[in-house]
């Protein structure tokens, strides 16, 4: 999209913000955390204000506790922003973490295996994952999962 540049100057300004990384403006990239540049790569996209963000596999690269960090943060900006959020991920308690809903897919062909649907996440915090309500969604996806991956072998 075409900005001019005092607009692109005030977007920048206000994603950076929003990722609190306000006291890194004039860092070179190299010099980034790997944290640092998801949260990056997350302002440039809600630089564009988009309707629904796509996110394929985001916090894959990072250890555990980057990645930890990144979940709180991306919950932050999503209770501020509203936006829809579309994640994609292979970390099934990250994704109970994250979501109000968890599409399950099923491989050969792929398929909507199952959708599950969990309480708002508009108020969930960190701790929420010691709760045995959050292990027992992580249980079910797992079963269904690990269900899915037997029926496929024997196929």
């Amino acid at each position: 999209r075409k900005f001019s540049s005092a607009e692109t100057v005030e977007r920048a300004n206000a994603a950076i913000e929003k990722v609190k990384l306000t006291q890194f403006r004039d860092i070179y990239p190299h010099m980034l955390s790997g944290g640092m540049k998801m949260r990056v790569a997350i302002a440039r996209a809600m630089a564009l204000e988009p309707d629904i963000l796509l996110m394929d596999e985001p916090f894959a690269a990072l250890d555990a506790q980057t990645r930890e960090m990144m979940q709180v943060a991306l919950m932050r900006i999503w209770r501020e922003t509203g936006k829809t959020i579309l994640f994609v991920t292979h970390q099934i308690d990250e994704a109970v973490y994250l979501a109000n809903r968890v599409v399950v897919m099923a491989a050969r062909p792929g398929r909507i295996s199952r959708i599950f649907e969990l309480t708002d996440a508009s108020h969930r915090s960190p701790d929420v994952k010691r709760t045995d309500a959050f292990h027992k969604s992580v249980d079910d996806i797992r079963a269904l999962i690990e269900d899915n991956e037997r029926r496929n072998a024997a196929a």
